[in-house]
Order: structure tokens, then C-alpha cells, then sequence
């Protein structure tokens, strides 16, 4: 259910010293007045007790050690901005935030429509998006009022606000590219955006070049001579047409890469990375 082990090491002020009549960990639950749900294997390991609205961590380090875990704040949130249809009566793009608690069974989901004003500011169902300040947000929550959940959804926030600007921008610049016509030449504003669009790539290719090795890009290069990528909203999947190069011509061999290695790392790359790979390995036409 959950990686107790990141848990325990994670929450290092919550421990504090156990003194047990009994140290076998595992035999605790008259007096914790719980359910062992994941015993002790040995010396080192954790034992987890259910606790009704908690979990009880116990472990031997430096003498008996015990940590208590509110379920209401076993909670994760992520952040994304969709640019491709996944059967949502949404216009794209659209900001999606995923709150899930195991613990409690609980799942929340707030989705707004995003545009961009004639200023180019992002906004979310029309209002302003901040870096600094998530929008406003309702979830039907146990634990939605708790300050742990309001601070954590806070810092969420500003560790996505930059990817979300980033994905926006690359979404933006695409469909201007798109629907730009040929002649005549692009006016300022549209220039403005590809210059935008330019950099971004740009930037993102530089990192990416230090995220894959020579042979890994040169495997990717070949996929990607075979494989046409019509609109911006189909700049999406780039794994799935490696993965079936992978497994019909062996790519991988033929380029000495790994390729589960290769596989992962494509599939956490968000829209703008994506579409930055594309465009710098995509042959001329």
C-alpha cells in the first residue's frame, strides 16, 4: 500500500522513544489498540499498526522507536495541464489537480478549462493563474479544511506553476504555428510567439541532451524517421511508437541501448519535452 520505509524516514520529527514491557514489535496490538497490517520481517524492519484514524510505526533504531501517521494526511497531489483529449467534456487545454488518499479511500478532482488573454496571461474557468497562489479549488474531502492539506496543495502548486507555463506555451505556439498562413510573412505578435516557441524548445533540448545518451537519441532519430506527428495535440505518445520498434525490429540491440530504461524515461516527460525531442530529432523534410 504504501512505501513505509520513505514514510518512516520522511517523517523523522514524528518519532519519538517506545517503551514496551514486550519488544517484539509485532505483538503490540492489545496495547496500541490496533491491527498489525504489515508485520516486522526482522531486527531492521517496520511493523504497522491500523489504528483506526492512524497508522502506528514501529521500529528498532537507536532502542524502540514509534511514529504515529494521521490517515487524513497520507494524501498525494498532482498537478498537470492536459493537452490531448482523454474523453473529458473539456476544451483544450485544461489544468487537471489529482488529490488521492489510500488511507482513507478518498479521491478529489478539480479540472478548469485554461486560456490565454490578449495580454498572454494564463487563466483557469476565466480567472488569472498566479505561480505564487493555486486558483481556487473545491474538494469533497474529510481533510480538505486541514492546514496540512492547504500548505501541501500551496507548495504543489508552485513546484508545477513553471511546467504548467512551460507545456501552456508549447501548446499555444503550436496551434499559432498551425493556423498561421503562409503568406503573407507572420505579423509581430505571431513572430513574438514563435520566437517564444523557439526558445523554449531550445532550452528544453539542452536538458534533454543530458537526460539520454548518444545511442538511446540515435534509437529515437530512427522511430521518429518512420513515424509523422501531424497536429500539436498528437505530439503525444512518442513511447508507444518506440516501444513498437522496440519489440518488432529490436532497436534496441541494434543500437546497444537499454531498452526498459529508455521506455521510462520517455514516458515521464511532460508535452513540452516531448515535443522538443521531436522537433530536434525529427528528420528535415
Amino acid at each position: 500500500m504504501y512505501d513505509w520505509n520513505a514514510l518512516w524516514h520522511a517523517h523523522l520529527d514524528y518519532r519519538t522513544g517506545y517503551d514496551a514491557p514486550d519488544n517484539d514489535i509485532n505483538q503490540l496490538a492489545s496495547q496500541l489498540n490496533g491491527i498489525l497490517s504489515k508485520s516486522a520481517r526482522d531486527a531492521h524492519d517496520l511493523a504497522v499498526y491500523d489504528t483506526g484514524s492512524s497508522y502506528t510505526l514501529l521500529r528498532h533504531d537507536k532502542g524502540l522507536q514509534i511514529m504515529t501517521l494521521a490517515k487524513q494526511h497520507l494524501f498525494d497531489i498532482a498537478i498537470r495541464l492536459v493537452t490531448a483529449d482523454e474523453g473529458q467534456a473539456l476544451a483544450l487545454p485544461y489544468l487537471e489537480v489529482l488529490v488521492d488518499n489510500l488511507a482513507t479511500e478518498e479521491e478529489g478532482i478539480w479540472r478548469a478549462e485554461v486560456g490565454c488573454t490578449e495580454d498572454g496571461e494564463l487563466a483557469a474557468n476565466g480567472a488569472l493563474l498566479h505561480p505564487d497562489a493555486p486558483p481556487a479549488m473545491a474538494f469533497k474531502l474529510s481533510f480538505a479544511a486541514n492546514p496540512q492539506f492547504t500548505q501541501a496543495l500551496q507548495q504543489a502548486w508552485q513546484e508545477a506553476a513553471e511546467s504548467i507555463t512551460l507545456d501552456a506555451a508549447a501548446w499555444y505556439n503550436a496551434e499559432a504555428l498551425e493556423e498561421a498562413p503562409a503568406e503573407p510573412p507572420l505579423d509581430a505578435r505571431i513572430q513574438e510567439m514563435c520566437d517564444r516557441y523557439a526558445e523554449i524548445i531550445r532550452r528544453e533540448q539542452a536538458m534533454l541532451s543530458r537526460r539520454f545518451s548518444d545511442n538511446e537519441l540515435r534509437l529515437v532519430a530512427e522511430v521518429l524517421r518512420s513515424t509523422r506527428f501531424e497536429t500539436a495535440e498528437s505530439c503525444r505518445g512518442l513511447w508507444l511508437a518506440v516501444e513498437s520498434r522496440i519489440l518488432h525490429d529490436e532497436l534496441d540491440q541494434k543500437h546497444q541501448a537499454d531498452g526498459d530504461a529508455l521506455l521510462e524515461r520517455l514516458k515521464a516527460l511532460s508535452y513540452t519535452q516531448e515535443v522538443a525531442l521531436i522537433e530536434a530529432l525529427s528528420p528535415v523534410q
